[in-house]
């Protein structure tokens, strides 16, 4: 653990070992109240954020999404996370764990004070502006609790653990990444029907919107995959993309969290071009939205600490250990493993590495963009910025 802000000396020594002033990271040993107390603080945390969305929706949430939500899940998920904010935090003062868990139940008192799970829904007049809280919530609740737990369950490597080095900048690419999806989702749509509708066509997208579901959903698998490759391949190239891309290739470390480290940038690039076939194509609705839940999980998979193989599978689909040597820290793997969906994309483009086993290493040797959040975000711009200086 590393210290966030140290100790008054003035403190009794008793005293400083008493409170916890450090932020997680690492291993958690059982039975002593750091893993409650900590997790008392995260369900503090989201039960308030959870109450701040129910007040104020149109300025939190993302419309796109929001149409579709059942309250009175979402009610009952807000009154779990409080239910377990405070049975973690009262572990956790048991065991002395005195900070992290009064800060929890600090939180938790001012989710009940601002109406808890019971708080009225507020307008949903279209707002000016707005940000996806509701997703960050619901994003980190269900993506990072299935994957944690398939990482524990199946690891492909069990001595690194959930907080492992340089988690908390991936947790920072998570959060910005989750709130800015509704910008990212009004921008693209403005850019792709400001330059491409021009080339739509009305009896192509009404057959394509025809098709059944499932065949509309492979279609879009590998349109969208065509697209990916060339711009992925295009963001290896060198150069200014290279740079905004390098921020991506830069964790030393794979898991589900890892996935999220990307550029502002590139989010905007990659999402804008792969939409683009979509758009031109007219599929369903359904189809689409189908699609968009299957890249969020498979997205997060194929970067996981899991240590499965899928045989002849991995012949036709990216899998974890097809997507773990496009992230390996090896000679013969650079530039190799571009596709996202369909393997043997690149064993048609003659870019397929895959070996028996596993990387050791991953990350770019002798190139960092940074250790923090800013300094991965300024890191395509470094050679303008170093030159005005």
């Amino acid at each position: 653990m590393s210290i966030l802000f140290p100790l008054p000396q003035s403190l009794p020594r008793p005293l400083q070992r008493w409170i916890l002033l450090r932020r997680p990271e690492g291993n958690f040993r059982l039975g002593n109240g750091w893993l409650s107390a900590w997790l008392c603080t995260l369900f503090g945390a989201l039960s308030l954020l959870g109450v701040l969305v129910f007040n104020f929706p149109a300025w939190l949430t993302i419309p796109e999404l929001r149409a579709g939500y059942d309250i009175a899940l979402m009610r009952a998920g807000l009154a779990g996370l409080m239910i377990a904010c405070g049975t973690f935090g009262l572990f956790a003062i048991a065991n002395r764990r005195l900070l992290p868990a009064l800060a929890g139940l600090a939180m938790l008192a001012l989710s009940a004070a601002f109406g808890g799970a019971d708080t009225p829904l507020g307008s949903l007049d279209a707002a000016p502006a707005y940000i996806g809280l509701d997703w960050f919530i619901i994003g980190l609740l269900t993506t990072g609790g299935l994957f944690i737990l398939l990482e524990k369950l199946a690891p492909l490597r069990p001595e690194q653990p959930v907080l492992r080095a340089e988690w908390m900048l991936d947790m920072k690419h998570f959060f910005f990444m989750h709130l800015m999806l509704g910008g990212y989702l009004a921008l693209t749509n403005a850019l792709l029907v400001w330059g491409l509708d021009w080339a739509r066509v009305e009896s192509l997208t009404s057959m394509v919107s025809a098709l059944p579901v499932w065949l509309q959903l492979l279609a879009i698998m590998l349109a969208v995959d065509l697209v990916e490759y060339a711009i992925h391949r295009a963001y290896h190239a060198g150069g200014f993309l290279w740079r905004i891309h390098a921020v991506h290739h830069s964790s030393r470390q794979m898991d589900w969290l890892a996935s999220s480290r990307l550029h502002v940038l590139e989010a905007l690039f990659t999402r804008t071009a792969t939409l683009a076939p979509i758009f031109l194509l007219g599929f369903d609705q359904a189809a689409v939205n189908l699609y968009a839940l299957l890249i969020g999980v498979h997205a997060t998979f194929i970067h996981a600490n899991v240590r499965w193989q899928f045989g002849w599978l991995e012949h036709v689909f990216v899998t974890p250990r097809h997507h773990h040597w496009h992230h390996a820290d090896h000679p013969e793997a650079i530039n190799t493993n571009f596709a996202v969906h369909f393997s043997f994309i690149d064993r048609i483009f003659g870019t397929l590495y895959m070996p028996q086993g596993w990387p050791e290493d991953y990350g770019i040797s002798g190139e960092h963009p940074g250790h923090s959040y800013r300094g991965q975000t300024l890191y395509p711009f470094r050679p303008l910025i170093d030159a005005a200086v």
